[in-house]
């Protein structure tokens, strides 16, 4: 047989295995995509899919979508303007997928605009690319996304400026897990319609990490965050006032989220340290918790809250009625017979040595059906916990009150208003609200079991002076 045949059979068998399976590969992924886009279209209700089309080659296909973002007002004309999206996917199948590496697909995402729109859009990017999506998805169906905004700057007709510095990020689903990196070099915006008076934001080096566990609605999957961000500076000024600053800098924080059964317990962590005006704020940590939340009833009723929900998407929700609601009422008594919690277990303020902390807590224990039938309110009262403390240095206290007075317009030596602020704070102690203990002042506010207390003591009864020394009557 001539060796030249049988290369050619070769070549044409080779070739006829790989339209097979580029056939084959281009089906299975037309088939994700179009599962994908129902997926989105049942987690996000807000945003609409109004039209989807694919169209497939051997080796190559395009899929574009249309989305309308905000929800159907009902008494919309069928002529009003839509807020519409259409984006358009460039898929090179595989095998070999753009003859650049073996995978399933990749995929290069961009937001369809016309004439008009890339007119305006050069004006702010220039000659970049605003936006940048580039997906490979594996033969095993995992994926990788790259994505990028551009940077630009834009300055307004009255002096204000936008400068952003970009913004890239990778996001990695492996179909058990989702993963996602995000980083941000710098931004900031200045509002001078009103100069000298206006506002500034900086925000500088902030970078994110995440990843959801499982598979399915993201709010109801087990995740850890964890991210940092160099600077965030608020400068504001009013016209006849003193210019203001606050500054937090080498800012880091952590999230944890995990769901037992459907109940949901988080616990996030957060420090750093910051500047108000001149004052340094040496250390500045915070923690809050959540626990025993129902994640589905929660799901519903941040939904109904925010007006995402489907069944309210489009209609200005009244609060009462929100809240009167039957599908509110059903949400929320799920939500408290898991007996849920929310906490700030401390947020700590440092200043030359000095530390200032607060903590509290609110939640419900032993909610049951019975306490569902009464009025929230008297559920409340009945199983309802709490509990606030704070603990700060004596003379925080009175210069703030010192200052306070002197910006109320209180005129007065500066003796007269210190004192004044001593006598203010003598009250308060002596009647038991606040703990004097070397050189700094405590209070502990409670309820429990339909009863508050202030410093351990019941309210109304004090728990300091001639009260506390008086011979108690006997039982």
């Amino acid at each position: 047989m001539n060796k030249s045949y049988v290369a050619v059979g070769v070549v044409v068998a080779a070739c006829a295995a790989y339209l097979g399976a580029a056939a084959a590969i281009g089906h299975q992924v037309e088939k994700d995509m179009r599962t994908m886009s129902a997926t989105a279209q049942a987690e996000f209700p807000t945003i609409r899919l109004t039209d989807e089309r694919y169209e497939r080659g051997l080796f190559s296909a395009t899929h574009t979508v249309t989305l309308r973002v905000g929800c159907d007002t009902p008494d919309a004309a069928a002529s009003a303007p839509r807020d519409a999206i259409t984006i358009v996917q460039h898929v090179k199948v595989g095998p070999l997928p753009g003859f650049k590496g073996l995978g399933a697909a990749t995929v290069d995402t961009e937001v369809a605009m016309d004439a008009a729109t890339r007119q305006k859009v050069a004006k702010v990017f220039g000659t970049e690319q605003p936006f940048v999506v580039h997906t490979d998805v594996a033969f095993s169906g995992a994926s990788h996304t790259h994505f990028a905004i551009a940077r630009f700057h834009e300055a307004g007709p009255k002096g204000e400026q936008v400068d952003f510095q970009g913004l890239t990020g990778d996001v990695d689903n492996s179909g058990s897990a989702l993963e996602y990196d995000i980083r941000m070099p710098a931004f900031s915006v200045t509002d001078a319609a009103s100069a000298p008076a206006g506002v500034t934001l900086t925000v500088k080096g902030a970078h994110m990490h995440a990843r959801a566990e499982g598979t399915g609605d993201l709010a109801l999957r087990p995740s850890k965050s964890q991210g940092e961000m160099q600077l965030m500076e608020m400068g504001m000024a009013m016209p006849g006032q003193p210019a203001h600053k606050f500054a937090f800098s080498q800012f880091t924080f952590a999230q944890d989220t995990t769901i037992d059964k459907n109940l949901m317990n988080a616990v996030g962590h957060a420090q750093g340290v910051g500047q108000i005006d001149d004052t340094k704020l040496d250390r500045i940590e915070v923690q809050a918790t959540m626990k025993h939340f129902d994640a589905v009833a929660y799901r519903g009723l941040m939904r109904r809250l925010v007006n995402t929900d489907p069944s309210t998407c489009g209609k200005t929700p009244d609060p009462a009625k929100l809240m009167a609601s039957p599908e509110f009422q059903s949400a929320l008594m799920q939500m408290l017979a898991a007996n849920p919690e929310v906490s700030l277990d401390k947020m700590v303020v440092e200043v030359e040595g000095k530390r200032a902390e607060l903590s509290y807590a609110l939640g419900v224990n032993g909610f049951t059906a019975a306490d569902a039938k009464q009025p929230l309110m008297m559920g409340l009262m009945t199983r309802g916990y709490g509990n606030v403390r704070v603990k700060l240095p004596e003379d925080w206290v009175q210069k703030s009150l010192v200052y306070f007075a002197q910006q109320g317009g209180k005129q007065g030596a500066a003796s007269d208003q210190a004192a004044m602020a001593e006598l203010m704070l003598g009250k308060v102690v002596d009647e038991g609200y606040v703990v004097r203990e070397d050189g700094m002042l405590r209070s502990e506010a409670a309820y429990k079991g339909g009863q508050a207390t202030i410093n351990g003591k019941p309210l109304g009864r004090p728990a300091g002076g001639a009260a506390e020394n008086a011979t108690a009557a006997p039982m």
